[in-house]
């Protein structure tokens, strides 16, 4: 879901486009150091095929670079060297092909290395490496150098764009709202007739303009900027407020469909549809449940600046989606819809779309989340994908009953549903009750002290506070380094005692206190060391 950050092991895109730049580097030490951060990525978490494959065909050129500098046989033989080229270049073939498997059967690795522009020669040497001889070092030395500027155009050329800049997100609410307003505009003329040349001319410069927006963005402005801007007031959801949708249909006017026909089917040219929509239908889920942060009760609405009419439009676009993704939809409906997204009529009078919508996320986050316009959505799911209807009936019911019973406890009038009596009104916690807590804590640790420590050391409560602020004293910098030089011990008490303050420096997961990033291959000696079985016991 959009709503929960995607994890990637790199701390920040400066951090990923700096390893991409090391990995490329002329220099042999900062080679060195681009694998040895990627091995630290692999360490923390899973990382993409195409940088996995640079860091080893790098690293095994690192490698073979040393040993001619070095002109030593001890690092590696020369038939050491084949074997180890020959795996590296064989791994990266077949993870990099794997990625474009799809479908019930498998296809041959040549046509999908066609597929993605890989060179043939390449499926040969792995084909070669695999079941044939092992082919001679020049050939192999030459064949990793290639692959290694074959990732670069395929995959890490294309990661500049990751660097956005950070007014992207503005230049995206203006090139979408010009083109909300032109289209707008456009609508409100009876017909074509009436719109001048001015007219028609500012509709091209508005898709030229956002056109070329989209070309220049990468992936990610889709989740980041792209999708807030769409359901934000204004865009997905109309000014108009008699082209937003109702509760409970949450279905959108084909005229307001028609208006967004453009921009979604560029969104969808650009990213592909399967993305995009994905994406857009989190982004609205998202803004429809509560936030993770937020401090809320059981069904309590997320965005409480959500009008009811703007929530119902979001759902309906969610309707929409799903009906456009559902290959089992039939072709009246979806013309019905409105939609044009891939939707291809068959020969059995069944549509065929491209894009299929993974709405596990969805449903997980509605689940998780009860409230008002999660349950909608689950109704518009069940409604749309006929599979789920009766797996999800028993949840939608109950949240019904349940947001039933909470309206009636808020009114006064009561509950007679068993739901409803499960119900509680969350308590909130004034200044006097944290006050009063506070007492009784102190209370509590007063008992103690006169008990133990107050006995046995001659302390009372009333120093209880001197202590501590002595020992926060003790704590600062310049207290520590004289303490550390005094060769007298450090009088302690049976209290909890405060502890000291970390002087360390802050550093990144995954590195050492100097920002250094440890060594993490598996030592080869270790290899070597016999397993050490238990004997049985006599």
């Amino acid at each position: 879901m959009s709503r929960f950050p995607k994890v990637v092991p790199w701390a920040s895109t400066a951090e990923y486009m700096d390893v991409g730049e090391c990995l490329f580097s002329p220099d042999l030490a900062q080679r060195k150091r681009g694998v040895t951060v990627v091995k630290a990525w692999r360490a923390r978490s899973r990382i993409p095929a195409a940088i996995e494959a640079t860091a080893n065909l790098v690293e095994m050129a690192a490698i073979d670079e040393e040993a001619q500098q070095t002109q030593s046989s001890h690092i590696c033989s020369n038939q050491q060297l084949r074997h180890m080229y020959t795996m590296a270049l064989v791994r990266f073939v077949n993870t990099i092909v794997d990625l474009e498997q799809r479908g019930l059967y498998a296809q041959s690795v040549a046509s999908l290395a066609a597929r993605i522009g890989m060179p043939a020669w390449f499926v040969e040497l792995r084909h070669a490496g695999t079941h044939d001889h092992i082919p001679s070092l020049p050939v192999l030395r030459s064949a990793c150098a290639q692959a290694v500027l074959w990732l670069g155009d395929y995959y890490w050329s294309r990661q500049t764009a990751r660097t956005m800049p950070e007014d992207t997100q503005q230049q995206i609410r203006q090139a979408v709202a010009r083109y909300a307003t032109t289209t707008a505009t456009a609508a409100g003329l009876e017909s074509a007739k009436l719109r001048s040349d001015a007219d028609h001319e500012e509709m091209n410069s508005a898709k030229a303009g956002l056109a070329d927006l989209v070309a220049r963005l990468h992936s990610d402005a889709v989740r980041l900027h792209l999708v807030p801007v769409l359901v934000e007031q204004g865009f997905l959801v109309s000014d108009e407020k008699k082209l937003r949708a109702k509760f409970p249909d949450c279905r959108l006017a084909p005229e307001f469909i028609a208006r967004w026909e453009f921009p979604l089917g560029l969104f969808c040219d650009t990213w592909g549809p399967s993305l995009f929509l994905e994406e857009l239908v989190s982004g609205i889920v998202a803004a429809l449940v509560p936030s993770a942060s937020a401090d809320l009760g059981l069904f309590e609405t997320g965005d409480i600046s959500l009008s009811t009419s703007h929530a119902a439009t979001l759902v309906a676009w969610v309707r929409w989606i799903l009906e456009q993704s559902n290959s089992n939809i039939d072709p009246d409906t979806a013309k019905a819809a409105g939609g044009s997204l891939n939707v291809d009529v068959l020969d059995n009078g069944q549509t065929a779309v491209e894009c299929i919508i993974n709405i596990d996320d969805i449903l997980e986050a509605c689940l998780r989340n009860p409230g008002y316009y999660t349950r909608a959505v689950l109704k518009v799911i069940s409604d749309v994908v006929p599979g789920l209807k009766r797996e999800l009936k028993p949840f939608v019911d109950y949240m019904g009953k349940a947001l039933a019973a909470l309206v009636a406890i808020e009114s006064g009038s009561g509950s007679s549903n068993k739901v409803g009596s499960k119900l509680k009104k969350k308590p909130v916690a004034s200044e006097r009750d944290l006050q009063d807590e506070e007492d009784v804590m102190r209370d509590r640790l007063s008992s103690v002290l006169g008990k133990s420590d107050a006995e046995s050391n001659g302390m009372d409560i009333d120093n209880a506070d001197n202590e501590m602020n002595e020992a926060a004293s003790v704590n600062t910098p310049g207290a520590r380094n004289a303490a550390a030089t005094s060769s007298e011990p450090a009088a302690t008490s049976g209290r909890w005692a405060l502890a000291p303050v970390c002087s360390g420096a802050v550093s990144s997961i995954g590195t050492l206190a100097d920002g250094s990033v440890p060594p993490l291959e598996w030592p080869a000696w270790l290899d070597d060391v016999p397993l050490q079985t238990a004997s049985a016991s006599s």
